[in-house]
């Protein structure tokens, strides 16, 4: 079973981001996540895709496009990233991903023109 989280809101200081879903769940199954390291880009959606991982199963945390000048804000600063919901979870590879994406997307027809055009206005690349 494919599971999604919504980012929804977020706090941010000079050294964290940290996102919150719209969902709630419950602490124990919250407990159960790890970060899966790999963030993705959802051209149809327009939204970007960090995947969690839980137990033999895979969670979608989709960030929408609004909140992506925040990602490059946060990219730029160097800052932690962490979603939560109950407990906070460290996204370890967010800067990583994120080099990946603003290296792979702009000017790529593969991720469609629409994603494209976000994405290089989000980040200006």
């Amino acid at each position: 079973m494919q599971h999604i989280l919504t980012v929804n809101h977020y706090e941010e200081d000079n050294e964290t981001l940290i996102m919150y879903p719209v969902e709630e769940w419950p602490e124990k199954e919250w407990g159960k996540l790890s970060d899966g390291g790999q963030m993705l880009a959802d051209s149809d959606a327009l939204t970007l895709v960090y995947v969690l991982d839980m137990e033999d199963e895979f969670v979608q945390l989709r960030i929408p496009k609004r909140v992506w000048p925040l990602l490059k804000s946060a990219y730029e600063s160097e800052k932690h990233v962490y979603v939560k919901s109950g407990s906070k979870l460290h996204l370890e590879n967010f800067h990583e991903e994120i080099e990946y994406l603003m290296d792979n997307v702009p000017g790529n027809g593969n991720y469609g023109t629409e994603m494209v055009s976000a994405f290089e206005e989000a980040f200006n690349v």
